[in-house]
């Protein structure tokens, strides 16, 4: 019936839509629908992906990121590691901020420091760890030192560094600057109220080439039957959040077309500090009494790539000779029993409600649960309450995702080191196997190491590995945009379709 409705619901949307048509407006203007409004527009405070798909058109970078986890020129001009420990940067001359500061190598220390400060509360600082300072040698010459090699050096600071105006954000202070960001990167904050556009304009002063679009707004429309229509009669050009039937309705129009990067990986994650999760039989349990194919057939039409462990197939490092888990209700009823649980418990999952089928995911996650006597509480929770909930641990069981980048370190770190985030996993050997993965520069001898992690926590279960399912975003017919690997909307790649 719930399928029926949003069908229906959707069909409505449509038929008002094509009816009233697109309002004409300014064709140097581009217009990006998301799901929710970002919280912050600062890329430092920030790791939601509604605002760094926002803050990444902003705030500009050392280096600039390309699909294969190798980097290009962007504020650094060119650099060279002097030894295994100390990479050396030239910084590209005559680059400033909107507010017309130069971007020298003071700016870049300023944000260096920035970052790394405890009280600002980076979410990005624990993938900073690796650096133990930033030494600058002259206006635009600095060097960053590691306390051992450093693999995936450039490719994070390729996102998570971003370089930011020592003038101004001293003048306004970190709360000011996360809502009237001023950044060096192609387009500068024009207007921002919180429930309305954010609206960006082309930087002349900026470096590179002029994008094809003087203006970019970002509107936020919650609905996705509204996305789906505001595509298709052009009254957005680029639409993100689109659901299997969502995709195939943009697909099959002659309206808007699809366009997939990224690959979402969805995990379930289990706080493995309290009981009953603190026993690695109830997480495997989990992982046996989930029937993952189903979901991927029923909901993802056959397209999702089942998770073996942690790290995405599609990933560098990953060991592919691990399988998924098998559905076997019966292997896990006997698990639970072993672990003292034969009939069950309850549990709390809670999951943000910006997620792509999310709410469908869910509920079936929770119907297979509950055959091997596991009662789940659903908590839907706004992306910004899930997320505070998430750092404060208030979670027990909860769904979130990350893209399957190609560089494994980017989120294996992020989420399993103890010395990032340390929420709901610590293990002293899963710490050493990752630190030597991202501190040993031979390729072949890292791709040994993820692998090791991976069947490590293959047998340990911090989560219930899923699927891996593409990002998919719909595309006005009037515009030419390629989706990314890495999941971004950096707008300056749009362009008209010619």
């Amino acid at each position: 019936m719930k399928r029926i409705l949003t069908g229906l619901v959707l069909v409505v949307f449509l038929v008002a839509a094509l009816a009233g048509g697109a309002a004409a407006r300014d064709k140097d203007t581009l217009i990006v629908a998301q799901e929710t409004e970002p919280v912050g527009l600062d890329t430092t405070r920030n790791n939601l992906h509604e605002c760094l798909n926002v803050s990444h058109n902003i705030q500009d970078r050392l280096f600039e990121p390309q699909e294969d986890a190798s980097v290009t020129p962007a504020l650094a001009e060119k650099w060279e590691w002097t030894d295994e420990t100390s990479l050396k940067i030239w910084l590209r001359k005559g680059a400033t901020f909107h507010n017309g500061e130069p971007v020298n190598a003071a700016a870049v220390k300023f944000s260096y420091d920035r970052l790394l400060d405890p009280n600002l509360k980076s979410p990005h600082r624990g993938r900073m760890v690796a650096f133990t300072g930033l030494e600058v040698i002259d206006d635009y010459t600095l060097v960053l030192k590691t306390a051992q090699p450093f693999a995936p050096a450039l490719h994070l600071l390729s996102y998570y560094l971003p370089i930011v105006p020592p003038k101004y954000v001293k003048e306004v202070g970190d709360e000011m600057y996360n809502r009237k960001p001023v950044g060096a990167g192609p387009y500068k904050v024009v207007s921002w109220e919180k429930g309305k556009d954010i609206v960006l304009e082309f930087y002349e002063g900026w470096y590179g080439p002029k994008p094809a679009y003087k203006h970019v707004i970002f509107r936020a429309i919650p609905e996705e039957a509204a996305r789906v229509a505001s595509v298709l009669t052009g009254e957005s050009d680029v639409v993100e959040g689109l659901s299997l039937r969502s995709q195939m309705t943009v697909a099959k129009s002659d309206k808007a077309s699809t366009t997939a990067g990224m690959g979402v990986m969805p995990y379930l994650g289990l706080n493995t500090y309290q009981k009953p999760f603190s026993d690695e039989r109830v997480r495997q349990a989990l992982n046996y009494g989930i029937n993952r194919p189903l979901i991927n057939k029923t909901i993802f039409e056959g397209q999702g790539i089942l998770a073996a462990g942690p790290i995405s197939p599609r990933s560098f490092g990953a060991d592919l000779s691990l399988k998924p888990y098998p559905y076997d209700p019966e292997k896990a009823k006997k698990l639970l029993a072993e672990a003292g649980y034969p009939d069950g418990f309850e549990v709390r999952l809670s999951y943000p409600t910006n997620m792509q089928q999310i709410q469908e995911q869910t509920q079936v996650i929770a119907g297979d649960l509950a055959k091997i006597g596991i009662k789940v509480q659903l908590q839907p929770l706004d992306p910004p309450v899930m997320w505070q909930k998430y750092k404060n641990r208030e979670h027990q069981m909860y769904i979130y995702w990350w893209d399957d980048n190609p560089e494994s370190d980017r989120y294996m770190f992020s989420l399993l080191h103890s010395k990032s985030r340390d929420y709901y996993y610590k293990n002293e050997e899963t710490d050493r196997l990752l630190d030597a993965a991202r501190s040993t520069l031979d390729r072949d001898k890292r791709a040994k190491l993820y692998n090791e992690v991976d069947r490590k926590l293959y047998k340990e279960c911090p989560w219930v590995f899923l699927y891996i399912v593409p990002k998919v975003y719909g595309v006005n017919n009037k515009v030419d945009y390629q989706g990314r690997r890495d999941g971004f909307l950096f707008m300056r790649f749009a362009k008209p379709k010619s």
